[in-house]
């Protein structure tokens, strides 16, 4: 390698690491998958410091550490990938509805505000499976259609659930009374 592709890979590395640390470490979740595209990015830029080679020992070794750790690393990454994917329900053009990525809980869809690249948390439901969703963002609710565990059994069926904090319960009643809703506390 020349010695301007090897600062152009050690930079870029750099680079890709510095963001990725900042999505992992302030807990953001980015649309499209980003996150995961981002972590594969700085893995594979820091396996390819591998091939680095310089002119002193210490250097190449560093260097080939560096890169094994890195492999290493893609392996638990990989492991990682498969274990966190959270398969998309439905979605809207404001609002996303995911199935949890938990190995443990009992979430079973998490809805998501989409703001630029990032999908931002609203709202964690239990025991529901949405088919569609309706926000309704003037009485701070949302209508789901699907499946919902009452324990034993699965019923297909529609409910209005708070979609944030004003959320108002008296026109969410009346929401359902004008749409043919059953609307239970």
């Amino acid at each position: 390698m020349k010695r301007w592709q090897k600062i152009l890979l050690v930079a870029f590395h750099a680079v890709m690491l510095v963001l990725f640390l900042f999505v992992v470490l302030n807990s953001l979740q980015l649309r499209w998958r980003l996150g995961y595209v981002l972590f594969w990015i700085t893995a594979l830029s820091g396996c390819a410091v591998y091939f680095i080679r310089g002119k002193k020992a210490v250097y190449n070794t560093i260097s080939r550490i560096y890169a094994i750790g890195w492999m290493l690393l893609s392996v638990v990454g990989l492991i990682f990938t498969f274990l966190t994917f959270d398969a998309v329900y439905c979605e809207t053009d404001k609002y996303i509805m995911k199935e949890p990525s938990e190995i443990i809980g009992f979430d079973s869809a998490i809805l998501y505000e989409k703001k630029g690249l990032l999908e931002v948390e609203k709202q964690r439901y239990k025991f529901i499976h949405p088919k569609s969703f309706t926000p309704l963002d003037t009485i701070g609710a949302i209508v789901i259609y699907g499946d919902f565990d009452n324990g034993e059994t699965t019923e297909d069926g529609v409910a209005i659930l708070p979609l944030d904090d004003s959320f108002d319960k008296e026109k969410a009643k009346e929401y359902a009374l004008n749409h043919n809703i059953e609307y239970g506390e």
